[in-house]
């Protein structure tokens, strides 16, 4: 362990001429071998040391007693795990600030496990942190206040933006003052939501465009998302159930060909079978909508084109053909929940109506979506007042929203996890980039024009960059790909990305296969710590501009696994998502430093059974 240093030129740091030691151009290594890892013990708190592979400075940031005995907290904070914001994209560093530290430095942004965020500062120069006390610093904001949705300013280095409710507000460290800025739920013309969840907050980098998604009971049920332009003053959404978007100025219109909705099915054939059933004789018409898997309830297109009349001459029943082709051919959509076109008869896709004279049909399926590619009605109608739907709710549930770096672009991801969504906020211009044919899978980072992911199709390192404009063209910014040839995830983060997009994109891999722990923490035999792979369970930086390279950093620790006879994956919290600082020099990230930490608050256990802790590191980029 070393002790606490006073520059960075202190660290060892190889020189070069070609090497400036910080973005763009990083000293660390950039060879493609595969690097094991040199077993070691937790560090103490707040005391840098060398990543012993490859020689980078870390230093922890939490441990279990640092909220510990707080005053008037009891022992509420004891041993609870510490942890980096739930995505990669979020802006937890605010930009240097030259009165910080020795001679500059950062605040950044700490979640832990019972839901608060903690404010810390480092000194650039000693990779000293310090927790922040005081309002708006410390423990004083609770997740619904300073939660995941906290980012911080582009511009000022005292200031973060958070969400209170609906209201937009912005918290200033030096002044110790809060200002309200916007309520999102005020945006012109904003559809009714349902309250209590909202989204992340991100912001543009020059602190002008917002953005927040919501309209649900959790995640995964909301369909609102809302872009907001502090200069103008103009607000505009987009309703992704009902593929319209409106705003200050803008009238409620459809999103351009209809992307993002389940189209209406063709209309089915229908078939008069006399004698079969007890269908009352007569005419008949007949109508079809197609059904998504949506929450709080499906979602529904509007109808197909009316069948009818069918005559049945005598009792009996109508044999209802469904159409096989469900999709709007511009895009793939899923058409319920693991549903695809190409297997029907797996799903519950439609809603069938049926009525005795033109524009009469009532729903008939009244139990469910019908399963299949056939439906019978071979008894009496069904007495009931609902109707198809005038108005197609056949969109999609919001996962995640992100603002670019611009603020012209909103990227809405689908929760039904096929397509990712681009939409020009004043517009109803909305492009979409398919998880599986336009490779746009994987953790994304986005940027001014561009944008980077990661889909893991032809290994882990397939990391892509490509512009908004043209989602369907990507250029591999890894080449060659490193060998042998490894299938693990990875999260990327970009705040340090210029308006040309060619600043390094950085990021964390880790083991995503479906393997277990063996009970111990040998890094030669557990087959959840294997690193069989260049940049297996490392952290590095991609150059997204200029000849293909990858800088290695360091060794996350992080395992993924709730304790070392859990499966990989099975601890959220404990991959190792990780934040870049907004100049690139710094990269913040989750370990539990296989399962070496301890027990959390309410578990027990660990390393081999219960939830192991997780706490925060930070490791300097040079």
């Amino acid at each position: 362990q070393l002790p606490l240093i006073m520059s960075l030129s202190q660290y060892g740091a190889p020189t070069s001429t070609s090497c400036t030691g910080g973005p763009p151009n990083y000293c660390a290594s950039s060879k493609q071998n595969i690097v094991a890892e040199t077993p070691m013990s937790p560090p103490p708190v707040n005391t840098p040391f060398r990543d012993p592979d490859f020689g980078s400075h870390i230093v922890r940031v939490t441990d279990a007693n640092t909220l510990s005995n707080l005053d008037g907290f009891g022992d509420f904070f004891n041993n609870v795990s510490y942890f980096s914001d739930s995505s990669a994209e979020a802006n937890v560093w605010s930009k240097f600030d030259p009165a910080i530290g020795t001679s500059g430095g950062y605040r950044f942004a700490v979640l832990n496990q019972a839901g608060w965020t903690t404010f810390f500062t480092l000194d650039a120069a000693t990779m000293h942190v310090s927790r922040l006390t005081g309002h708006p610093g410390g423990v004083l904001g609770k997740a619904g206040v300073f939660g995941s949705g906290t980012t911080f300013s582009y511009v000022n280095p005292d200031v973060f933006y958070t969400v209170q409710g609906m209201t937009l507000t912005s918290y200033n460290f030096t002044t110790d003052s809060e200002s309200h800025l916007y309520n999102f739920a005020g945006c012109p013309g904003l559809p009714s939501y349902t309250s209590g969840y909202g989204g992340a907050l991100t912001n543009s980098t020059d602190d002008q465009k917002f953005s927040l998604y919501f309209g649900g009971q959790q995640q995964n049920f909301t369909t609102l998302a809302v872009y907001y332009n502090r200069a103008s003053g103009n607000c505009y959404w987009y309703d992704t159930a009902k593929g319209v978007v409106g705003g200050t100025g803008m009238a409620p219109t459809a999103v351009a060909g209809h992307v993002g909705q389940l189209a209406p099915p063709a209309a089915p054939v229908v078939a008069a079978l006399p004698g079969i059933g007890s269908l009352p004789a007569g005419d008949y018409y007949v109508e079809v909508t197609g059904v998504t898997a949506m929450h709080p309830q499906n979602g529904e297109t509007t109808p197909s084109k009316e069948v009818g009349p069918i005559h049945l001459s005598i009792p009996g029943s109508l044999a209802i053909t469904f159409p096989t082709q469900l999709l709007n051919p511009a895009e793939i959509q899923p058409v319920g929940q693991g549903c695809r076109v190409t297997n029907l008869s797996t799903c519950r896709p439609f809603n069938v109506y049926i009525g005795t004279s033109r524009g009469d049909e009532t729903l008939q399926n009244t139990g469910g979506p019908v399963s299949g590619l056939l439906y019978r009605q071979s008894r009496p109608l069904h007495v009931s007042s609902a109707r198809a739907p005038a108005t197609s709710t056949a969109g999609y549930n919001v996962h995640n929203a992100r603002l670019s770096k611009s603020g012209a672009y909103l990227r809405v991801d689908a929760a039904e996890g096929y397509t990712l969504y681009y939409w020009k906020p004043g517009t109803n211009q909305v492009t979409a980039c398919t998880l599986n044919v336009d490779s746009c899978g994987g953790h994304q980072a986005l940027g001014y024009t561009h944008f980077v992911n990661d889909p893991d199709n032809t290994g882990m390192a397939e990391v892509l960059k490509r512009s908004f404009s043209t989602v369907s063209h990507a250029t591999h910014l890894v080449n060659p790909m490193p060998t042998p040839i490894d299938w693990n995830a990875s999260h990327w983060s970009w705040n340090d990305d210029n308006p040309s997009d060619t600043m390094p994109v950085c990021g964390s891999f880790y083991n995503s296969a479906q393997v277990g722990g063996d009970g111990t923490r040998n890094v030669l035999t557990n087959p959840v710590l294997r690193i069989a792979a260049p940049y297996d369970r490392e952290i590095v930086c991609v150059a997204t501009s200029g000849t293909p390279k990858v800088w290695r950093f360091a060794h996350t620790r992080a395992t993924g696994a709730s304790n070392a006879n859990a499966w990989v994956t099975s601890s959220f919290w404990a991959e190792p998502r990780g934040n870049v600082s907004q100049d690139g020099k710094f990269y913040l990230f989750t370990s539990d430093w296989e399962w070496r930490l301890g027990n959390p608050k309410g578990s027990w256990g660990c390393p081999n059974s219960g939830t192991c802790r997780t706490d925060v590191f930070v490791v300097a980029l040079h």
